[in-house]
């Protein structure tokens, strides 16, 4: 996959595009996973840790709309082929004079970025723009044991230099101006659940955080223990859809949740434990679970593992309700599909139960 810019097509006037208004419409996207087509390509960025000055290297990836229906398939980390994530495809916005809303996507522990493209794939087909970054020495093919205390924080970094990434983008790319990262919805999986969830605004426990540094490995530093106190959470991530991943109280004590303050879809499944005790720390935000019957750890994702619960029905539901949420979120949705979808009046299907 290569990280060369894409060369087709023209860029637009970013004022006559903004004036334009988002480019997916309020409406509930239509979900096949099997069939949905997107456009993709590799890039990186870097940035430095504010608590070392060190500087983190990241690989991206993003995926746009496409009307190409053939191409050179995606291959994540040179393993996985993806034939409906089409490699370097022309741009096809949904029209010339609208900005896409964007999503990221955090990937789980020692998986990658391509794992969410089923479920990004569904939200790019209705005119959005993801982008997802592989997490940096928490890769399938590279991970690093021990980790620093850090590393959640570090996550979160790499979501907000995702969006510094899209927004930085040059002139001459076809999705410069095109790509609205003023409000963005992001949503992970498993430890990417646990980004999504830290995203959301809750507090960080100072006495847990100095009891797990006094007891860790590779210990912390002044600064690093720090960096959990002064940390602010990215004002441009304005809901988030943590799926099969949860926070303890090693991180956010239950206090803690008082603070969270964007709307959160957190999602689970029945075969992967109970997501209770998450659903009632985090009670005190706006927090919608859904629980698909059957469901295992990774019905969200594109890893097939055994399971009670049918792949493509798994992804089917929960694409439907990450979608509708982010629909709702972003673009202010007042759809009655939508609406309905996610106050658990409009049944998505019987494996899936919603509670607010």
């Amino acid at each position: 996959m290569t990280s060369l810019l894409l060369v087709f097509g023209c860029t637009p006037d970013p004022a006559a595009v903004e004036s334009g208004g988002p480019c997916a419409g309020p409406a509930a996207p239509a979900i096949d996973i099997e069939g949905a087509v997107a456009g993709t390509r590799e890039s990186a960025t870097s940035y430095a840790i504010p608590w070392s000055g060190e500087t983190r290297d990241l690989a991206l990836h993003a995926w746009y709309p496409t009307k190409d229906t053939e191409g050179e398939a995606a291959r994540w980390l040179d393993l996985f082929d993806d034939p409906n994530s089409l490699v370097d495809a022309s741009f096809a916005p949904i029209n010339e004079t609208c900005l896409a809303p964007l999503v990221v996507y955090s990937h789980g522990s020692q998986a990658w970025a391509g794992n969410g493209a089923p479920i990004l794939r569904q939200l790019v087909n209705a005119g959005w723009v993801a982008a997802a970054p592989d997490h940096t020495d928490n890769l399938l093919t590279q991970n690093e044991d021990p980790k620093p205390e850090t590393f959640p924080l570090l996550r979160t970094l790499d979501v907000k230099a995702t969006i510094d990434w899209i927004e930085g983008l040059p002139e001459d790319d076809p999705l410069y101006g095109r790509v609205d990262t003023s409000k963005v919805f992001v949503f992970g999986h498993s430890y990417g659940g646990q980004t999504s969830w830290l995203l959301g605004g809750p507090t960080f426990d100072a006495t847990a955080i100095a009891t797990a540094c006094a007891s860790s490995e590779l210990g912390c530093t002044e600064a690093e223990e720090a960096a959990f106190a002064e940390r602010a959470v990215d004002p441009r991530v304005v809901a988030v859809a943590p799926l099969a991943g949860t926070v303890g109280t090693n991180l956010v004590a239950d206090a803690g949740w008082e603070s969270l303050d964007r709307p959160v879809l957190f999602m689970t499944g029945s075969a992967d434990g109970d997501g209770t005790e998450a659903f009632t720390r985090a009670a005190a935000g706006d927090v919608t679970w859904v629980e698909l019957a059957g469901g295992c750890h990774e019905s969200f994702t594109s890893t097939v593992v055994p399971c009670d619960l049918d792949k493509t029905l798994g992804l089917t539901v929960a694409a439907t309700y990450i979608a509708d949420f982010a629909t709702r979120e972003v673009l202010n949705s007042e759809d009655a599909t939508v609406l309905g979808v996610l106050d658990g009046s409009v049944e998505v299907d019987a494996i899936a139960t919603l509670q607010r």
